[in-house]
């Protein structure tokens, strides 16, 4: 709890020495291994999308995005977004059955973690 607790600080309040900030890898294995809750959706038709899934930790909100790097890429590559609340999630959602692009820059895109 207390590591998840630190992480989180470090994210939010970045003006830390570079060799204080974290890595995304870790920030990942963090999410994906200590999350409280998660909900994915899977961008079907999506030519940038292939799933998000939305965490839950310690009460902030994460969204890891697994972006695709071409149009034949089932995939994608990981992407972290941090403090992303669990109500812009659903408005990612709802909105995504008509295009997962467009929500996904509305809602989520501009939440980029601090990490390297």
């Amino acid at each position: 709890m207390k590591h998840t607790l630190l992480i989180i600080f470090f994210l939010f309040f970045g003006r830390l020495s570079s060799a204080q900030e974290i890595s995304c890898q870790k920030l990942y294995e963090t999410i994906t291994s200590q999350y409280d809750s998660e909900s994915s959706v899977s961008c079907i038709g999506s030519s940038l999308l292939a799933k998000a899934t939305y965490y839950t930790l310690d009460d902030m909100g994460f969204v890891i995005a697994y972006i695709k790097e071409n149009e034949y890429d089932i995939n994608g590559k990981p992407y972290i977004f941090c403090g992303i609340s669990s109500q812009r999630w659903s408005y990612f959602k709802s909105d995504g059955i008509y295009s997962w692009g467009k929500s996904f820059h509305k809602y989520i895109r501009d939440y980029t973690c601090n990490c390297y």
